[in-house]
């Protein structure tokens, strides 16, 4: 009996020991300021996730992009009439797509649904949103609300007019990632500033504490805290004409609504009462997120009107710093079908391929981003999707 004694208050020592020794820690993680890291847990490892993924708009506070009267999509004479290459719609379910969706000449050719998605399904952009942004703000230019795509970001961010660099930092190089803000791109690690935007409470005051570590325009590097700041800075010159008025809000007013998007889309924010995460997420349906590169193909215009000027959407898609990239999206213009794109985590895609006037939607919850395609940067997936589209539009 004294031996049971013993080795029951032994257990009990090393239980409390343990506890402890996690408390301590849950404190020091607390203490320096990485208390986010509760949030990413319970949001990914917990639900089965080893990240963010497309599902995940109930773990954070929303705001809703109201739509008008939706305004249904016209269907091709021949929608659905032929099926995916056998090779394609296996790689679409190995890497558990929701949608792919393709267009042409602004009419829907093909749509594939994945259960549990259908054509209702709203999944998260992911960096899609980035070029949505970009085209936020180019509305904002065109509405006056902002001096011009080149404005320096001091004209909202007057965190920044201490900092030489900052001060000379521009609105358009934030959107063509080449405005040298410090920033550390990186979707895996629990401890770093990109897990710390998706998950933190101040998406606002994590980006405006990171400086500019090199000249503006000096040279490319992909950030998520780049297009982060490009909200705040859109949201501050909403502000300063309509006090109260959102992004969500604007987002609505200038695209949504007049779009005629299918359904309300969803903002996701960094707190009750926040900021839009306007790098990442804005959840929506395959069928409304290709409006969004239909806009784009057709030049900014959509029924006979401008909605984005021509002249700013042609800059957008015309290559920047460096040859893939350039403002909020990527690009292979030397490809057989030469095509630009908005590209999201995990393998969020919305593809414009002007010579054959189609749009492509990919949504789903893996991708391959290792295999690289023809330029050995792009992901061999995107050529895929961009093949199969133009091999069923010429059938």
């Amino acid at each position: 009996m004294r031996r049971g004694g013993r080795v029951a208050r032994a257990l009990r020592a090393i239980a409390w020991t343990l506890v402890a020794v996690m408390g301590l820690g849950a404190g020091a993680i607390q203490a320096s300021g990485h208390g986010y890291i509760w949030h990413a847990l319970s949001a990914t490892y917990l639900k089965g996730h080893a990240t963010a993924h497309i599902d995940d708009a109930a773990d954070f506070a929303q705001r809703t992009i109201p739509t008008g009267t939706p305004v249904p999509w016209p269907r091709d004479a021949r929608h659905n009439r032929d099926p995916l290459e056998p090779d394609t719609l296996a790689y679409l379910k190995r890497h558990g797509s929701a949608a792919f969706l393709v267009a042409q000449d602004g009419a829907l050719l093909h749509e594939t649904y994945f259960a549990p998605y259908d054509a209702d399904s709203r999944t998260n952009s992911f960096s899609v949103a980035k070029t949505l942004t970009t085209m936020q703000v180019g509305l904002a230019v065109a509405q006056g609300l902002v001096s011009g795509f080149d404005a320096p970001l001091v004209e909202r961010l007057p965190e920044y007019a201490s900092d030489p660099r900052g001060r000379r930092a521009t609105v358009a190089q934030l959107s063509a990632m080449k405005a040298g803000h410090d920033w550390t791109e990186h979707y895996y690690l629990p401890l770093n500033v990109t897990t710390e935007l998706y998950y933190g409470r101040d998406a606002a005051g994590l980006v405006l504490r990171q400086g500019f570590e090199r000249e503006p325009g000096s040279a490319f590097e992909y950030s998520s805290g780049s297009t982060q700041l490009l909200g705040v800075f859109l949201q501050r010159a909403l502000a300063a004409r309509e006090p109260g008025l959102t992004i969500a809000e604007h987002l609505s007013r200038s695209l949504w609504k007049p779009l005629g998007m299918a359904r309300d889309a969803i903002y996701t924010l960094d707190r009750e009462g926040g900021i839009e995460r306007t790098f990442c997420c804005v959840f929506a349906t395959a069928r409304d997120f290709a409006r969004l590169g239909q806009l784009l193909l057709q030049d900014g215009e959509w029924q006979g009107r401008p909605l984005l000027d021509r002249a700013f959407v042609e800059r957008m898609r015309t290559p920047d710093l460096v040859p893939y990239y350039g403002h909020s999206l990527w690009m292979d213009l030397k490809y057989t079908h030469p095509f630009w794109f908005m590209q999201g985590h995990q393998g969020q895609y919305v593809i414009g391929v002007p010579s054959k006037r189609l749009v492509i939607v990919r949504t789903g919850r893996f991708r391959d981003k290792d295999t690289k395609g023809p330029d050995g940067r792009t992901p061999a997936e995107v050529y895929r999707f961009v093949d199969q589209a133009v091999a069923l539009s010429q059938r």
